[in-house]
């Protein structure tokens, strides 16, 4: 059961359990998009017209030439004009993780999606030819429903991601078994971090030890697995002050605190703000 009121869009049939590809114009904002979050990756591409994306905590004027990539259980909202046009990418990491040469692609973009701030690339226009005929090539490929589909998605999803990390200047990362931890360690959080906030526990899902858990996020997201856990916890409880019309006594219950001084304290050690200046704004 989510605990914050924004709904979550997930695949809901076979045939877009793992891939999916969306033509967007002013026709899909007949009504205003309200916030919401997905269960899956989304990468907006946009090529015309204008409008917000808002993305957590910041809203964005859409720039023709940008894509902006959201990741599971973010919070986001597209609004645009008549004008508009651009593409959604939406996928699942299962799909994306089905070969392994696509590993260090996504340890790539787990890098720069957690750098703390919307993360938005701008292709230029020397790579908007490229990206156009890019987005050609999928547009035919979803119309095959021939038996590979699935592969050759999988391809053209590999080179749009491997494009966008070069593009990004990203830094190259290991490839092997460790990444794949870090992955299940990430998804363990996501499932967990309401109730689970400690390192031992992790480990224990993992069937490892905090000292080598503690090692994969630093080789990985550069911080330590608490730090990764209390980052998780944070976002989650700035996203329920900012959304869910809860009272402070009920997010500190639904995020596993002892007491909402206990959740007061913890917000305003990692903020400088308390929970109720956080969802006032009074951080001045």
């Amino acid at each position: 059961m989510e605990n914050l009121t924004t709904p979550v869009h997930r695949f809901v049939t076979a045939r877009d359990i793992q891939f999916k590809f969306l033509t967007l114009t002013g026709k899909n904002f007949s009504e205003i998009d309200i916030a919401h979050r997905h269960g899956y990756w989304s990468v907006f591409v946009f090529l015309e017209g204008s409008g917000t994306h808002l993305i957590d905590f910041t809203e964005l004027k859409i720039k023709p030439g940008t894509v902006h990539f959201v990741l599971p259980g973010q919070i986001h909202a597209l609004n645009g004009g008549k004008n508009f046009f651009g593409y959604a990418i939406m996928f699942t990491e299962e799909f994306f993780l089905l070969r392994d040469e696509t590993k260090s692609l996504l340890m790539k973009l787990f890098s720069f999606m957690d750098a703390g701030k919307p993360a938005i690339l701008e292709m230029g226009n020397a790579n908007r030819e490229y990206f156009t005929h890019l987005f050609s090539l999928f547009e035919l490929e979803t119309k095959n429903a021939g038996s590979q589909q699935s592969t050759a998605l999988l391809d053209l999803l590999a080179v749009f991601v491997n494009k966008c990390v070069h593009l990004l200047q990203l830094p190259a990362t290991n490839t092997g078994k460790e990444p794949l931890y870090y992955i299940r360690f990430r998804h363990e959080v996501e499932k967990n971090f309401r109730t689970v906030h400690t390192v031992a526990e992790y480990a224990a899902m993992l069937h490892t030890n905090s000292k080598n858990l503690n090692e994969l996020t630093q080789t990985f997201a550069g911080r330590t697995a608490l730090e990764f856990i209390h980052e998780r916890l944070l976002v989650e409880a700035k996203r329920m002050l900012l959304y869910a019309d809860k009272p402070m006594k009920q997010i500190a219950y639904e995020l596993h605190f002892t007491d909402a001084a206990h959740f007061t304290k913890f917000f305003k050690q990692k903020t400088g703000h308390t929970p109720l200046e956080f969802r006032e704004g009074n951080l001045g």
